[in-house]
């Protein structure tokens, strides 16, 4: 099936059948018809159906090509002929299945990206014809498309679908988080869903990280998580230490007693012939790391047989952007949407740390304190923040709130004890 044939089919179909119409107008624009005939009565059946909302009939289009001072006169008739053709086409509908059309419009789009990029090559800008070709083909709004969804019409169908997750474990449906008392009214973070863990410099916000991927380890998902600021030894060690709780010194300077060497190979011994899930760690450097490399990294894990099921960024705060933009607020957002959006293309729980404003130092904070508070705020679905009076540093307590959950309850806390010799935060019952 030709891309022409393709055109003229959908154009045959789309305007005597309004619901698909309705339907494929959300993915169609006019650069997918390259035939210029075809673009030309796609874009006045589009404009008369936003006007009327109801399809033009051969003779309304008809009419707009004889009276459109843009046509010259000679090409009218030709216009008239491929008109004639397409309201007397019948194509074969089985073949143009949503899956066929969405699979033809995709390979457009990615003509499109491409064309895009070329001529951007050819005017020397080298660099943004790579980026923009890789947005257009990652994160373009027609890979993941477009849901509709009718209150009344699809009521059943969400039942159907509510049934059936509900009889999933809600580890398949949620990353829960390490502490009880939050996972009995948030259940954790769902796919799809952006966290992030907001707290001072040096507050431990990299380790509440780590602990959210040893629990999401034990719960048989597979975690993806990248390290700027801290190397990938640096990293490891730190879950060496929260796994054997052994003290991260004695593992770093490799002081064990022979008690220790026994015990923290007994449990990785163990935890290797039990547990089929794992932790990647990939230390990378911030200039050089943006969504797409994320991605990348993510595709070549699942061809070696290791599917990520929950990917963690320690931190989009110094991660680049996949656009530039001369506003570092505007910059900074850019990464943040990048994150989300590609959290909710893969289907993929994602975690990520980030700072709180200099300001909140010894006072409970709320979103309202994060750097760059309003965007972050915005975008982001879960806001776990760390944050402590100077009681709570002198008792070596950090309060973990849930301050933002856009699916669930937030607006409560716990009490957190900081055992920073064994890289981990005890939940204080």
């Amino acid at each position: 099936m030709g891309l022409e044939s393709f055109e003229s089919d959908i154009l045959a179909i789309i305007l005597k059948d309004k619901e698909k119409f309705i339907k494929y107008s959300r993915k169609l624009t006019k650069n997918h018809f390259r035939n210029n005939i075809l673009r030309f009565i796609y874009e006045i059946s589009l404009s008369y159906f936003n006007k009327f909302k109801n399809l033009p009939t051969r003779k309304v289009i008809k009419n707009e090509i004889i009276s459109s001072l843009s046509l010259p006169s000679e090409e009218k008739k030709q216009y008239l002929i491929v008109l004639r053709k397409i309201f007397e086409r019948i194509p074969k509908e089985k073949e143009y299945t949503e899956d066929k059309v969405s699979e033809n419009l995709l390979r457009e789009n990615t003509i499109i990206a491409i064309s895009k990029s070329l001529k951007e090559l050819e005017e020397g800008n080298v660099d943004f014809a790579r980026k923009n070709l890789l947005k257009e083909l990652l994160l373009g709004k027609e890979i993941e498309g477009e849901k509709l969804i009718k209150i009344l019409g699809d009521w059943k169908t969400r039942q159907l679908f509510r049934e059936k997750m509900s009889k999933l474990p809600l580890s398949e449906r949620f990353v829960p988080t390490p502490y009880s008392y939050i996972n009995t009214f948030t259940s954790g973070i769902q796919k799809t869903e952006t966290a992030t863990i907001a707290g001072m410099t040096n507050s431990g916000k990299s380790i509440i990280a780590h602990e959210f991927g040893i629990n999401a380890m034990l719960e048989s998902v597979n975690v993806l998580h990248f390290t700027f600021e801290n190397t990938g030894e640096q990293t490891a060690q730190r879950y060496d230490s929260r796994l054997t709780e052994i003290s991260y010194d004695t593992i770093k300077f490799y002081k064990f007693s022979e008690t220790e060497i026994q015990h923290f190979n007994k449990v990785f011994s163990v935890l290797s012939s039990a547990i089929l899930s794992d932790v990647v760690v990939v230390e990378t450097i911030r200039n050089e790391t943006d969504i797409f490399y994320v991605d990348k990294i993510v595709e070549e894990l699942k061809m070696g047989g290791f599917e990520v099921g929950f990917l963690i960024i320690d931190s989009c705060d110094i991660m680049k952007s996949s656009q530039k933009y001369s506003e570092y607020r505007l910059d900074r957002a850019s990464v943040y949407w990048d994150f989300k959006d590609y959290c909710k293309l893969k289907k993929l729980p994602g975690l990520t740390t980030t700072q709180l404003k200099s300001t909140s130092k010894w006072k409970i904070s709320t979103v309202e304190d994060l750097a760059e508070a309003y965007d972050k705020a915005r975008i982001l679905d879960i806001v776990y923040i760390m944050s402590q009076t100077e009681e709570d540093q002198k008792n070596n307590i950090m309060r973990f709130s849930v301050d933002k959950s856009r699916d669930s309850k937030a607006g409560f806390s716990i009490k957190l004890f900081k055992d920073s010799e064994r890289m981990r935060f005890l939940e204080v019952v």
